[in-house]
């Protein structure tokens, strides 16, 4: 428990024991009231007439105050109405973690989240109307089906189940604000990954991505670089390594897809590997330059780059 949540905590002590007094004193005030002038109640002697008036004063603003903090506060109407209801879904949703932190120590991770799970894509046109949207991606969505319960089982996963939504949610999918923003940039293209981390024994779960199929590097482009002090000892093998996600973290910042950005293709060193080890082990600063290889568009499935050693000046 912090600072601030002590000092709201006796804060709300505070108030509730103010409006406690506040309300006694009103009531004690009202029934002396009555009492003085001899009132009586349905025949009750003015004695008990004064204190049942006191008595119905005091429930009446402890009413009046409570039923207007119902109103005012959504926190307080949670707490007089829901309060069950959500003990209920912490202790669920403590259970779903013991279960989960039991899975992660002792299960076996069969796809992390956000892993292509379908080798194969479809292009939604970019002129293409709104039912051939829908036509496309429920087309692929009943491929992706077939492909994970005929592949993923064999790797201890329970097959996929469609859900009773599903209509609904492809039919979202097609309509939604963000798909025809990609589409507005060029076609889409439609790739299936892991939604959530799978462990062996869960059921297959996935989603369709919609990727703007857009050209993200041009060919030449320099996409990353790594600077190399000579006779440092460095390994231009780790090098290599750093340069490649460096290259991934930049297509990342493009808003390209993990699974696209993390698959760096060198289709070419200058010079070969041994000669680069060769090179930065002599005097001077060296450059590690990763170029596209080639104009990259998604559907090509992986970054190609050449890879080129130069001495600065």
């Amino acid at each position: 428990m912090n600072f601030v949540e002590i000092v709201r905590g006796v804060g709300n002590i505070a108030l509730v024991m103010a409006l406690a007094g506040c309300v006694a004193y009103v009531g004690d005030r009202v029934g002396h009231q009555v009492g003085r002038r001899r009132l009586s109640l349905f025949g009750i002697r003015p004695r008990y007439t004064s204190t049942i008036v006191a008595i119905a004063t005091g429930m009446i603003i402890a009413l009046v105050v409570t039923l207007g903090a119902i109103f005012a506060s959504q926190q307080v109407k949670t707490a007089f109405f829901k309060l069950n209801s959500i003990n209920q879904q912490i202790s669920e949703l403590q259970a779903r973690q013991r279960d989960l932190e039991a899975k992660v120590n002792t299960g076996r991770l069969v796809f992390p989240v956000d892993t292509l799970m379908v080798p194969f894509y479809r292009i939604i046109d970019q002129s293409a109307t709104r039912g051939q949207r829908l036509a496309t991606i429920r087309d692929y969505y009943g491929f992706a089906i077939q492909y994970v319960n005929a592949t993923y089982p064999r790797l201890g996963l329970r097959p996929y189940v469609r859900p009773l939504d599903a209509d609904k949610r492809l039919t979202g999918l097609a309509d939604d604000l963000t798909t025809a923003a990609k589409l507005s940039q060029g076609n889409v293209i439609l790739t299936v990954t892991s939604d959530q981390n799978l462990f062996q024994g869960d059921q297959i779960h996935f989603q369709i991505n919609t990727t703007p199929d857009i050209r993200y590097f041009s060919k030449g482009q320099v996409i990353g670089q790594l600077k190399i002090p000579g006779k440092s000892g460095a390994s231009i093998n780790l090098a290599l390594s750093q340069l490649e996600n460096w290259v991934s973290i930049e297509a990342r910042q493009l808003q390209l897809p993990a699974f696209l950005a993390d698959v760096v293709q060198p289709l070419q060193l200058i010079p070969s590997v041994q000669q680069m080890q060769q090179r930065i082990a002599r005097p001077g600063t060296y450059l590690l330059t990763a170029f596209a290889a080639e104009d990259f568009y998604p559907h090509l499935g992986g970054i190609p780059v050449i890879i080129v050693l130069t001495q600065q000046p």
